[in-house]
């Protein structure tokens, strides 16, 4: 049983229970009244000090970003300004489909977040510990796992695929997360293109949600399917 969801009974279901249940679709379209920003956590990166917000336009949400600064800048000395990120607030558990539509300005770089349990830092401030950040850039998708190595965030890429995307087009990113006989796999899609790998570190109870760094990034839904 699946549910197609308006903006009435959007803010309905996001409270079910503590976690998505078997038969529950979450659905938010980023247009005012289209969802409730009760229904999720921002969350830091432990990598800067900066705590960032979206900003809700007529027809999606985009990262609050510096005025002052270029494109070029954003994409490297001043990353953390653009940095924003959110999770919906319940826990899955098993397997699911994220999808997110998108799309970025200069070359980078909207992503879909899976996470285990964030932290908080020193202020009490919701923030990352592991997690996977699924990201759409210009010249294809990149998945990163971040964990933490003697107290410091690491990253590896654990997965790829080289493809071209343009700037200021919308694209829906798809990730499907399956605990199968082989082990824990992640699928990775836009549109036709499709990419997939095994990782045994992938929980089983995880979070799911958006994060916009490197530039000027664009949502417009987000779904999340069990």
């Amino acid at each position: 049983m699946k549910f197609k969801l308006g903006p009435v009974l959007l803010g309905v279901v996001c409270m079910l229970g503590s976690a998505v249940s078997a038969d529950d679709i979450l659905e938010c379209k980023f247009v005012p009244g289209g969802w409730n920003k009760a229904d999720f956590i921002e969350v830091k990166s432990s990598r800067w000090p900066n705590i960032n917000h979206f900003k809700q336009e007529s027809t999606h949400i985009v990262n609050i970003c510096p005025v002052d600064a270029t494109p070029q800048e954003m994409l490297s000395k001043r990353a953390p300004e653009t940095y924003a990120a959110m999770i919906y607030k319940n826990p899955i558990t098993g397997n699911s489909e994220i999808k997110a539509e998108m799309s970025f300005d200069y070359r980078m770089a909207p992503s879909i977040v899976i996470a285990e349990k964030p932290g908080t830092n020193a202020d009490g401030y919701p923030e990352f510990r592991t997690h996977y950040e699924i990201v759409l850039f210009d010249q294809g998708i990149n998945v990163w796992r971040h964990w933490f190595k003697d107290g410091k965030q690491v990253w590896r890429k654990v997965g790829y695929l080289n493809a071209k995307f343009l700037p200021n087009v919308k694209y829906e990113l798809e990730v499907e997360i399956k605990f199968t006989g082989r082990g824990p796999v992640m699928e990775v899609s836009v549109g036709d293109k499709k990419f997939g790998f095994i990782d045994d570190l992938l929980p089983r109870e995880y979070y799911a949600g958006i994060v916009a760094c490197e530039g000027v990034n664009r949502f417009y839904e987000f779904e999340i399917e069990k």
